[in-house]
């Protein structure tokens, strides 16, 4: 199953293209810094074939100065790709996640660290540790994600161990 995953950003957005059925390859292409005209591409190429799992911005706590602004942005483009993805792929096949329902997917809700680089390590023991991202000489099923496509690659990963992903078009 394709799974196409967004994480929002007030400016640019990680997107990841992931085939659930490919073990050896599954990461079809990912960008870490999308425009909202790189993500209407995504969404028209990948129509009739892909799910859509959007994060949905929710605050975790305490928003120093600065950060209110930015948390508004962030929900204003969620709700922008939602609408959009709902109209290239229907209803049916677009999900939104919150952050902490991706950590909590994902097994990594409390932990060392910041909840970025605990992603980013679930994502890679997910698909076998340390050579899974490789080098470009050796790349790994993930060369090539970096950045914000770690966000959007957790949030695929822990909507399919949720199973609010079904093949078909059905969602939990």
């Amino acid at each position: 199953m394709i799974v196409l995953g967004i994480d929002p950003g007030p400016e640019t957005s990680g997107v990841v293209v992931y085939d659930s059925a490919n073990d050896s390859a599954p990461l079809l292409g990912c960008h870490k810094a999308a425009t909202e005209e790189d993500i209407r591409g995504y969404l028209s190429h990948w129509a009739e074939h892909a799910h859509v799992v959007i994060e949905q911005p929710a605050c975790m706590g305490p928003l120093g100065a600065g950060k209110v602004g930015h948390m508004l942005d962030t929900a204003w483009q969620a709700g922008r790709f939602s609408a959009d993805a709902e109209a290239y792929v229907g209803a049916n096949r677009v999900h939104t996640m919150t952050r902490r329902e991706v950590l909590r997917g994902l097994g990594v809700l409390s932990g060392t660290g910041s909840a970025d680089s605990r992603v980013r390590a679930a994502c890679i023991a997910d698909h076998g540790g340390d050579g899974a991202v490789g080098r470009k000489s050796a790349p790994g099923p993930l060369y090539g994600v970096s950045s914000h496509a770690w966000q959007a690659l957790g949030l695929v990963l822990a909507a399919l161990e949720a199973g609010i992903i079904h093949e078909g078009g059905d969602s939990a």
